[in-house]
């Protein structure tokens, strides 16, 4: 969940260790100390390779500058994980910890599926925080500025002037809204995270975490359109933001979007593509799968 600065949130300081937990002398730690204090030095390398040795996407994460973020852990109720761009900090469930013990961070290839999607939505906010922070974009790499210049484009209007659902429930009742820079951010945030922690829940889930031999014949092909079109349909798939207004967020904590501005087209395509390495084949599904719900849904507001 990516959470802005609130009275209510105590901010930590922020240090030069991409990851500084709750036992700093131990970070993304193994079952052996040697093992810990070795990835306490380099952490990010340490996960870098764990994700790799599972078979999971990594190149957007070796893009992240290792002083950027900082994790930690919390025994949290509300959510299962949060984001505060305001001090590039990450706040993860103390489930996620090794042992649970809030020390360091689980070795990844004894997470559930559903914890590494988790993870994984958690650490593209990070990315997205990353690439929207840079001093230079031009100084980005390629996919970076692709990934930016995408973000911004949608901005203006797309994730701004929306349709909300006040009422969950009630998926053909919407309100229009246009939004603060700050909540159309939040939405393109959680909207896109959401997709990718979904994607990668969902491909380990098809190949039954063995992403390493992962093999996208027309079955597996299959089975992911058809998670994708149930997700799309259910409303799984969609951001929400929390209301800057007081008064607002005394009726309801979270509003989420409406279908008509849920993920675009061409934003899977280049999320699959860019993000998540995604062979043709499935890049062409989803997108398939999406403009068949754009077509069947309502159209998103004009900005004119």
């Amino acid at each position: 969940m990516w959470r802005r600065q609130t009275t209510a949130i105590i901010l930590f300081a922020i240090t030069t260790s991409i990851l500084v937990t709750i036992a700093p002398q131990s970070i993304w730690a193994e079952d052996d100390q040697t093992s810990a204090r070795t990835q306490a030095q380099h952490p990010w390398p340490a996960l870098v390779e764990q994700a790799e040795a599972h078979g999971l996407p990594t190149e957007f994460l070796k893009e992240i500058d290792p002083k950027f973020v900082t994790v930690v852990f919390e025994d949290l109720r509300t959510y299962a994980a949060e984001y505060h761009p305001e001090d590039h900090r990450m706040i993860l469930n103390m489930r996620l910890s090794f042992n649970k013990a809030g020390g360091v961070l689980a070795e990844l290839n004894r997470m559930t599926h559903h914890d590494l999607g988790l993870l994984y939505h958690e650490l593209f906010h990070a990315y997205l925080d990353f690439l929207f922070s840079a001093p230079d974009p031009q100084a980005l790499s390629p996919t970076g500025q692709a990934i930016l210049n995408l973000a911004n484009d949608q901005l203006r209007c797309h994730y701004r002037f929306v349709r909300i659902n006040p009422i969950r429930q009630r998926k053909a009742a919407t309100e229009l809204r246009f939004l603060s820079k700050e909540d159309a951010w939040e939405v393109l945030n959680e909207t896109w995270a959401v997709f990718v922690g979904w994607a990668v829940w969902s491909k380990l889930e098809i190949f039954k975490g063995d992403m390493t031999n992962a093999t996208w014949n027309p079955e597996a092909v299959k089975d992911w359109s058809q998670r994708l079109t149930q997700a799309s349909q259910s409303g799984e798939l969609l951001g929400y933001y929390e209301p800057d207004d007081p008064e607002e967020r005394r009726v309801a904590r979270k509003r989420f979007i409406a279908p008509s501005n849920g993920m675009t087209t061409q934003d899977v395509e280049r999320i699959l593509t860019d993000i998540l390495k995604s062979p043709p084949e499935i890049v062409q599904a989803s997108t398939a799968v999406m403009e068949q719900a754009q077509a069947a849904g309502e159209p998103p507001p004009s900005c004119e």
